[in-house]
């Protein structure tokens, strides 16, 4: 009898309500608020670390991530020795910002894991224009401060904000304009000169295209706006020790604490739907689809009721069959890019953007900056794609003291016959060209080009099997990628919970008593102990 009864707790410890498959930053916040609702979840990565394809690695598990992705679709290429200290720098293979206010702030401070990490505000905001930089005015204190604009041009740009604030959505000024490019509707009808215009598209409104249509560029400068003056001056946080990456294993830590299971460095080798009936599986006894996983190295197949996996990791046979969960608000409808071509560059000296104005309200000195190449303005670059550079260095503990980094990104709305380095390397050589100065002349210690190309995914079709949940590429969007990762996590949560509703409702309710995507802080504050601090 004791047997028998063994046998069957060990096969249960094989058995979850919910397996993850990639700690990516949507995963990771999905995983949280599953094992934070009181739900048995297993989390595996075949990475040996955190993050997926937005992980923060250090320098030298860089250059072991370059050999790694050599041979596969990333086309990486990498100049340069490692620099002395290597594990004193923590880059981002795919670099954000934070919104002051949104669902990932929100996330954030209602799961309580913005307690377990550091962040302070993004410094300045620059666009380039004609070869030199100029400050973007993030409020009206700027505008008005700014020396660039003549006074009638300061007053188009006053209503226009105020009109971007508001409730525009029935305004006449944007009727029969939703679709139009916001370039042409802010010339149209706001009469704005083009630089101010291509100021606000690019360095405002965050478009990446040339032919972004207005509505949703608008509903993000309006989210913008108002993040304004939360924390600070800038709408924008940045996060300490590489950004994202860390932040997902802040929310893999948190699923920890609530009774998750971790395996990294491990290669799920098969998944595989399941018949409920066969005797294999008589210790589960709920009429939903079961899903089996076999590990890498694992002897015994992991069982579970719901699976949640990253496109990128579902086998090909599944792919089809799943539940594709997508990003539902205004903001984020913008086209998704085919892929994102990114350089990570390493400089020997702090990082300081020149600019043509004197009395900036956004020229607070900080290494951490958002510099934008509109399209068309860098002679050798796109004249279709806007190109971001983001600026860190010791300010956010991402580097040794004395130096900085750059990450360049280019979205692609297709494929492209040239590689990573032949799209960025133009705009590295500008960048580094505007560091310099007559004191002080910037060195490339090492860079390193690739591709990330974004898994793409069928629609959710008929036949999909019930609690079979894939989860998209992380959007790009140097602004609204984290945003997105939430609203994907809360939309990917509920549908995970709904599929295991059946036997699990009363347990369910207990353990998510009210409609809001994470517990009370009062619940996450009485439940965790002081070991959750970093």
């Amino acid at each position: 009898m004791s047997k028998s009864i063994s046998s069957i707790t060990a096969a249960m410890d094989n058995h979850f309500d919910v397996i993850v498959l990639g700690t990516g930053l949507t995963e990771s916040i999905t995983a949280a608020a599953l094992s934070k609702a009181g739900f048995k979840v297993a989390h595996i990565d075949p990475n040996p670390y955190y993050g997926a394809d937005e992980a923060s690695l250090s320098l030298d598990e860089l250059a072991q991530w370059v050999d790694h992705h050599k041979e596969d679709n990333y086309s990486v290429t990498h100049y340069g020795e490692l620099p002395p200290h290597a594990r004193q720098y923590s880059v981002s293979l795919a670099p954000s910002v934070i919104p002051s206010i949104g669902p990932f702030i929100s996330s954030l401070i209602a799961s309580g894991v913005s307690r377990y990490g550091s962040f302070k505000l993004l410094g300045r905001v620059v666009i380039y224009d004609g070869g030199i930089l100029k400050d973007v005015p993030q409020s009206k204190d700027d505008i008005f401060q700014s020396k660039a604009m003549s006074l009638l041009e300061k007053r188009r740009v006053t209503r226009f904000l105020m009109f971007a604030g508001g409730e525009f959505e029935n305004s006449k000024e944007l009727h029969g304009q939703e679709n139009s490019p916001l370039l042409d509707f802010l010339q149209k009808k706001f009469l704005l000169s083009e630089a101010t215009a291509r100021a606000i598209t690019y360095a405002l409104g965050y478009c990446y295209f040339v032919s972004e249509t207005t509505l949703p560029a608008l509903h993000r400068i309006r989210d913008y706006l108002k993040a304004s003056g939360r924390y600070g001056s800038s709408s924008f946080l940045v996060g300490y020790y590489g950004g994202s990456g860390e932040i997902a294993q802040g929310f893999c830590r948190a699923a920890a604490v609530s009774g998750g299971v971790y395996i990294l460095g491990r290669s799920v080798t098969r998944v595989v739907s399941v018949d409920p009936v066969e005797p294999e599986y008589s210790v589960l006894t709920s009429d939903l689809p079961r899903f089996a996983v076999e590990v890498d190295d694992f002897p015994d197949r992991l069982h579970c009721r719901c699976l949640i996996s990253s496109a990128t990791l579902l086998p090909g046979h599944l792919r089809t069959l799943a539940d594709i969960i997508r990003p539902s608000i205004s903001s984020c409808s913008s086209p998704r890019p085919f892929a994102t071509a990114r350089c990570i560059a390493i400089v020997d000296g702090p990082i300081n953007l020149l600019s043509d104005t004197e009395n900036s309200g956004t020229s607070e000195a900080s290494d951490s900056s958002l510099l934008v190449f509109p399209p068309g303005s860098l002679e050798e670059g796109s004249a279709i794609s806007t190109v971001h550079v983001m600026t860190t260095g010791p300010g956010t503990m991402s580097a040794p003291s004395g130096k900085g980094i750059l990450y360049i990104s280019m979205p692609l709305r297709s494929n492209s016959i040239h590689s990573a380095e032949t799209l960025l390397r133009p705009y590295l050589a500008a960048v580094l060209l505007l560091f310099r100065t007559e004191e002080q002349q910037k060195t490339l210690i090492c860079s390193t080009f690739y591709m990330q190309e974004l898994a793409s995914s069928t629609a959710s079709n008929s036949d999909s099997l019930a609690g079979l949940l894939a989860v998209p590429s992380l959007s790009p969007h140097t602004t609204q990628g984290v945003d997105e990762a939430a609203i994907v996590a809360e939309a990917t949560f509920r549908k995970a919970a709904a599929s295991l509703n059946g036997e699990r409702q009363e347990h369910f309710n207990q353990g998510c008593k009210q409609d809001g995507f994470w517990p009370s802080l009062a619940e996450i504050q009485g439940g965790e102990s002081n070991d959750m601090q970093w």
